[in-house]
């Protein structure tokens, strides 16, 4: 699966999100890390669009909305030749949004200081998605990023490389992306004990694999039998 990340960002040089994101997706073969120009090629920008199967907005929130241009590769890309003479190119691809926002979590919830939750604020997004055809994926929002602590961080490098790369993303998923991951680095381990040391660790995460689906299994079992009761 090729995504295409298409960057809108007004100073992105200066921006301490936007340049961690991409040192987080540094390694993966299948991504294109795109910064959108001041002067928009439009039968390149088409072309990439074809050419990716997820195609991901990533921006900062600005007053509830993306930076300006976003807005004109919006107007003057997803023209109404392009995204629907014909059989719609766009169509069954899927269609994300990595947002960044200099404010907490809680105030985008119910009773919050913004008076409205991040899906609200996005819903323009998923209309666009829905109108090509697009699978919407769930928003991957992120708040505050310069507060977080250093492990958070790696967790979120972990969890923004599976947004962009993994095909889905139950927890079963998730566990089969650390079992690949782990396996191209003992791939690539030199150090026999290190390889060692990561065969130890894929081993522990078969483990967890099992309990986790014997888990699923009885809390399903439960569900059904509170549902016929």
């Amino acid at each position: 699966m090729k995504t295409l990340v298409i960057v809108s960002h007004p100073e992105i040089e200066n921006s301490m999100v936007q340049n961690f994101l991409k040192a987080s997706c540094a390694g993966l073969e299948e991504v294109t890390w795109h910064v959108l120009p001041s002067i928009l090629d439009v039968a390149f920008e088409q072309a990439q669009l074809k050419t990716h199967d997820r195609i991901i907005l990533q921006f900062p929130l600005y007053w509830y909305a993306a930076p300006a241009s976003l807005k004109n590769w919006l107007d003057t890309v997803l023209t109404g030749d392009f995204a629907f003479n014909g059989s719609q190119p766009l169509a069954g691809k899927e269609f994300g949004l990595v947002v960044s926002t200099g404010i907490a979590a809680k105030h985008f919830q119910a009773g919050g200081s913004e008076q409205a939750t991040m899906s609200e604020i996005l819903r323009p997004y998923e209309l666009v998605a829905r109108k090509l055809g697009m699978t919407y994926l769930t928003p991957f929002v992120i708040h505050q990023l310069g507060y977080w602590s250093e492990t958070a961080k790696q967790l979120l490098v972990v969890d923004y490389q599976r947004y962009l790369s993994q095909q889905n993303f139950t927890l079963t998923d998730k566990v089969a992306w650390f079992q690949a991951q782990l396996a191209q680095r003992q791939a690539v381990a030199e150090d026999e004990a290190q390889q060692q040391q990561l065969v130890l660790i894929g081993e522990q995460l078969a483990e967890q694999s099992e309990l986790l689906t014997d888990l699923n299994w009885q809390v399903q079992m439960i569900r059904q039998e509170e549902g016929e009761g």
